[in-house]
């Protein structure tokens, strides 16, 4: 999809003027830290393909030995850019680790890498009228759980093991539609992959709302 870091453009060190290439946080002449490059994606910044699948162990694996290079307490006592670099580089890590290892921002992250959207549809709505018709009906039966029951945690219960199911299914499509995209670049996989992505996206508030609505019988 882009160039990663092995095919790299040269930057120069803010300290040294010496050759660094992209994707180096560190110069290779005077060891100095440098400025996140912004011209490498989160994928890049990790070393991963950009994959809706994703080996989540490397990732974690990958966040760890950088927080452990660019950590801010390693550079309590150098300067003020390096320590301003260094806290750069945590805050993007920090970024891109919660969106690569969240399915639903992670979907919605490869759309917007691949051009199909220039940024989160918050408001992006389902064009399958069966499926809006499920969510409408899903709410319904939401509405008609009263809190104060003393079955309101089973009824609550058993809505989220469907949604969470809904959900499983929806990613599984995902990961369908994105690798035959890769694979074959057809745009018409792109946008079945922002369809589940939209799907996702439904179900998952909805779980939010069930969080929200156990907490309410908790607190009764």
């Amino acid at each position: 999809m882009k160039e990663g870091p092995s095919q790299s453009r040269m930057s120069i060190c803010w300290s040294c003027r010496g050759a660094v290439p992209s994707g180096v946080g560190f110069c290779p002449t005077c060891r100095v830290i440098q400025p996140p490059d912004p011209r490498l994606d989160h994928f890049q910044n990790f070393a991963l393909e950009p994959l809706f699948t994703l080996d989540l162990a490397r990732l974690e694996q990958g966040y760890r030995e950088r927080q452990q290079r660019f950590h801010p307490d390693l550079f309590v006592s150098r300067g003020a850019t390096e320590r301003r670099y260094s806290m750069e580089h945590v805050t993007r890590l920090n970024e891109g680790y919660r969106i690569l290892k969240d399915p639903l921002l992670r979907g919605e992250y490869l759309l917007v890498l691949a051009g199909l959207r220039t940024r989160t549809p918050e408001n992006a709505t389902p064009s399958d009228p069966s499926f809006l018709m499920e969510v409408m009906e899903l709410r319904e039966t939401l509405e008609e759980v009263d809190w104060r029951r003393s079955d309101a945690m089973e009824r609550l219960g058993q809505l989220r093991r469907q949604v969470e199911a809904a959900c499983g299914a929806e990613m599984a499509e995902m990961g369908e539609a994105f690798a035959a995209w890769s694979a074959a670049g057809d745009l018409q996989d792109l946008r079945r992959a922002a369809e589940h992505t939209d799907r996702l996206r439904y179900f998952t508030r909805f779980i939010e709302e069930l969080d929200r609505r156990e907490e309410m019988v908790f607190s009764c």
